[in-house]
């Protein structure tokens, strides 16, 4: 395996080389506006040209795209990229044009006839990149067609897609490696910007056969991102509070589709002022466009997406990357964090741990599915570790110096926010309320009569005045399945709230 430390494409020296004695270097300066290539690059575009496999592992930002678009116009033929999301597809379709590369897309919803003018193009050589999806590829007649390309390179990105998602998900990654040989192509290049051993050793797997194929790795930490856990009882009162106050543009991750239009409308109507759009699988081609122009343009927006958004899209400015649940894996994890600061810039990721998310994985039945998202929810719960180092050993690389996270500052949330205001109330008011009426009560819901008569004489009213009645239930639940609280089961006092039986009353807070 090839290394290099993060000098390799963090810094850059005092003056460039001289672009008229290297053609790479004119090429990169004359075709797409780059000054200057890290070293790290100019070793993996020597082995393209070089005709060489290889697995490349870079961070985000360290200019990826880049090492398979510049040789594909140097090739004697042209260059197959497979591409896991039309979002990421359409992205590098839009940079393409912006630096005018002869690059076409074959994906799904193609005509016959678009079809036929996209393959002559390229046996024409008229185009250089082609980006497709993995299915488009698989599929007749679109296979045939693509054996007559001679395509020189075929180039694999968001490479641990092929593990993660191979195995179930989307079961064409598994076949993504029989499809070089179907077609003919000699060279394969797979990038990722993140992968464990274990990932690293799948990928060669399924896409080289187990042979001997030249890795190249650059450390995957990102010093400008800040890291932090927060845990909570409520994800959607802790979702609308930090996306009050991360800072923007902003892109949060949700689970599913549903979660994501949820999300989102409950964030515009806690601050109607300010835009935010949701994104995932089930928009119409046109309705992901759109949104993702709009986001790419945005300088204040926030953007609640599923997974299906992000992979190697190129918006340099994202303020702050919040998780509202535990991702699969810490591969993607690291993934969606890296969306933020590709400009280099300060930025943030931040992710909420809830009671669901403990719920989640009791449901998983995938073993392998499991042991990856377990890996992260161990990384979520401690807070003694730096959270940078926990996460580069978790896909086996070395402890680095911390540039910014909350267990190294010191600043570690313990407790939940409303848990000592709920915890207080239960102690206070044993054996007096259900469930629902506390949550009234404490979040100062008008409709309950006997709140709104005795605000004044019932301690605790409103303490949560910013959650409401479903947010604070919520939370008080999550506390009674962690043994906080108790609700009796019979007795004169059933089905009221109580104080735990462990350790002395709470602090009012």
């Amino acid at each position: 395996m090839i290394t290099f430390s993060d000098k390799a494409y963090r810094e850059r020296p005092g003056s460039p080389p001289s672009a008229a004695q290297d053609p790479v270097e004119d090429l990169a300066r004359s075709r797409f506006g780059v000054t200057y290539l890290y070293p790290i690059q100019r070793f993996v575009i020597s082995n393209v040209l070089e005709r060489m496999s290889q697995i490349v592992i870079l961070p985000t930002g360290a200019g990826k795209s880049l090492c398979f678009q510049l040789p594909a116009l140097l090739l004697n033929g042209p260059t197959l990229v497979l591409m896991p999301l039309l979002s990421l597809l359409s992205d590098q379709m839009r940079r393409m044009r912006e630096v005018g590369i002869p690059a076409a897309s074959l994906r799904g919803g193609l005509s016959p006839e678009e079809k036929a003018a996209l393959f002559r193009s390229i046996r024409a050589g008229e185009v250089r990149l082609v980006l497709a999806t993995p299915e488009a590829c698989m599929a007749e007649p679109n296979l045939s067609a693509l054996k007559s390309c001679g395509f020189a390179h075929m180039v694999v990105d968001e490479a641990h897609c092929v593990s993660e998602w191979g195995e179930s998900f989307r079961p064409t990654y598994r076949d993504v490696g029989s499809l070089a040989r179907k077609i003919g192509v000699q060279m394969v290049s797979a990038f990722t910007a993140t992968a464990s051993q274990a990932v690293i050793e799948r990928i060669k797997a399924l896409l080289f056969d187990d042979a001997e194929v030249r890795l190249v790795a650059g450390g995957a930490d990102r010093p400008g991102i800040h890291y932090s856990v927060l845990p909570v009882l409520s994800r959607g009162q802790a979702l609308l509070q930090a996306a009050r106050e991360a800072e923007r543009p902003l892109l949060i991750f949700c689970r599913t589709r549903n979660d994501t239009e949820v999300a989102a409308r409950a964030i515009r109507r806690g601050a109607p002022d300010r835009p935010v759009a949701f994104y995932h699988a089930g928009l119409t081609r046109e309705e992901r466009t759109s949104v993702e122009k709009w986001f790419f343009d945005s300088r204040d927006g926030a953007l609640v997406a599923t997974c299906a958004y992000g992979l190697g899209v190129d918006k340099p400015d994202i303020r702050s990357v919040l998780h509202a649940d535990i991702p699969s894996s810490v591969e993607s994890y690291l993934q969606e964090s890296g969306r933020a600061g590709r400009d280099g810039m300060p930025s943030r990721s931040i992710l909420l741990l809830s009671r669901e998310e403990e719920l989640f994985h009791a449901r998983l039945q995938d073993p392998v599915a499991r042991q990856r998202y377990e890996r992260l929810l161990t990384y979520a719960r401690q807070s003694v570790d730096c959270r940078r180092s926990c996460l580069l050993s978790l896909i086996g690389q070395d402890p680095v110096h911390c540039s910014g996270c909350d267990v190294c500052e010191g600043r570690v949330v313990k407790e939940p926010p409303g848990q000592a205001e709920i915890l207080w109330f239960a102690h206070r008011h044993r054996r007096r309320f259900p469930i629902g009426q506390a949550a009234e009560i404490l979040c100062g819901a008008q409709g309950h009569r006997e709140a709104r008569t005795f605000h004044d004489c019932v301690p605790g009213y409103a303490s949560l005045g910013s959650w409401d009645k479903d947010e604070v239930e919520t939370a008080i639940r999550a506390l009674l399945a962690a043994g906080a609280v108790s609700v009796p089961a019979r007795g004169p006092w059933k089905g009221r709230l109580t104080s735990s039986r462990r350790g002395a009353g709470p602090h009012r807070p």
